[in-house]
Order: structure tokens, then C-alpha cells, then sequence
């Protein structure tokens, strides 16, 4: 591993474990126990360590919500989905808690968030009307509400994380707030989908809170 890759890791790992906030170039530097001036060959500042991490989370969200295309979406796929979404979102948790502010500091930032937020919102779409062509969700009556459930989705995914951090006297974070957060996501669509599909969707969550 290369020190720009190294350097990525160790952000990461500090701005997951203190906050972006108080963690500085220095501090990742005397972290790896490299120079400034080395840290600084590779990044100029913390703003494009932070836009090289959000290139790791979009490719990784991208990688993580891929349907088959040729043959129906299965219950074991949505509830994977949902498992997975949550704990890459768990592995760069600290873009969630600090949001706002990173991304008022930064326009490149904010523009690449929006555009994969929208993506997001649009893969979410797909994959409703793939269910419902398949036959295992109904359509809302209404015009315009499924992209609003498709919104709902997100919202509800992304935020898990804060809403954990925030609403907790405990900071620590279990593996079955996690799984929670993938129930609640999973939650805002629910109603919409076959019994018998959402059963199985559900006995995805509960096999993985055995293990």
C-alpha cells in the first residue's frame, strides 16, 4: 500500500473514531509518523483527503446496489441490499455525523454528494418497478408517491447513523443497531410489497441477527 492510500486509511479511521472536526493533516501525519511535507505531496489539505474518502464511499455504493438484469430481483437480494447499504454506511459513519458542515465547506464535496444521492434515489425507483413488474409490489395509487417512497428510503438509510449517534446516552454502536437500521429503511416500503415476499425479506434481518 502506497502512502496515499495509507493516508486515505488513516483519515478515515481517525475522522470515524474523533470527528472530522478535531483531526487535522498534523494529526494524521504524526498518526502514520510521516513528515507534513510528505502527507502535503499527496494532499494539499484535509478538504481533499475528505473528497478522495467520498470517492471510496461512491464506488462502493455503486458496487453494493447492482441488480440482475436478467431475472427477477429475490427477497434474499433486497434484504442483502439493505445489510450491506447500512454497514458500508457504518464504515464511513463520520461523513454522516458531520454532514452538513462538510459539505457547506466544501462545493466540490456538495456537488458530488448531490449526484449520488440522486443516483441513489434512482436505483431505489428501479428497483420498485422491477418488483412491481415481477409482481412481488403494488403500486401506490397516487401519482408521484413511489418516488416519494423511493426518497423516504434514502433519507431513512443515510441517516441511521447520526440518528444513532445523536439519540443515545451510549455512543458505542452494536451490530444490532445496525441490523435496526436496515429494518427501519426496509420499513418505509413495506406496506407496498406482497406478504409472502416481505416475509422473506424479514427472514433475511432475523437469520442475520443469529449470527
Amino acid at each position: 500500500m502506497g502512502n496515499r492510500e495509507r493516508i486515505i486509511e488513516a483519515a478515515l479511521d481517525l475522522f470515524n473514531e474523533h470527528g472530522c472536526r478535531s483531526m487535522t493533516t498534523n494529526h494524521i501525519a504524526a498518526h502514520l509518523s510521516i513528515s507534513p511535507g510528505n502527507l502535503y505531496y499527496h494532499f494539499r489539505n484535509k478538504e481533499e483527503i475528505i473528497r478522495a474518502i467520498f470517492e471510496r464511499i461512491s464506488e462502493v455504493v455503486r458496487a453494493t446496489i447492482r441488480m440482475p438484469e436478467d431475472r427477477a430481483v429475490t427477497a434474499a437480494e433486497l434484504g442483502s441490499y439493505h445489510l450491506v447499504g447500512i454497514e458500508t454506511l457504518w464504515n464511513f459513519r463520520f461523513l454522516l455525523r458531520d454532514l452538513s458542515e462538510l459539505l457547506a465547506r466544501d462545493p466540490e464535496l456538495a456537488a458530488g454528494y448531490r449526484e449520488l444521492q440522486q443516483w441513489l434515489i434512482a436505483e431505489f425507483m428501479g428497483l420498485f418497478e422491477r418488483m412491481i413488474a415481477q409482481g412481488d409490489m403494488h403500486r401506490p395509487g397516487q401519482k408521484g408517491v413511489l418516488h416519494r417512497v423511493a426518497t423516504n428510503t434514502f433519507i431513512l438509510w443515510t441517516s441511521w447513523v447520526n440518528f444513532l449517534t445523536t439519540s443515545k446516552s451510549d455512543p458505542d454502536v452494536h451490530p444490532r443497531d445496525m441490523l435496526d437500521g436496515a429494518l427501519q429503511s426496509f420499513l418505509s416500503f413495506e406496506p407496498y410489497l406482497e406478504p409472502h415476499f416481505a416475509a422473506e425479506v424479514r427472514a433475511v434481518f432475523e437469520s442475520h441477527a443469529r449470527k
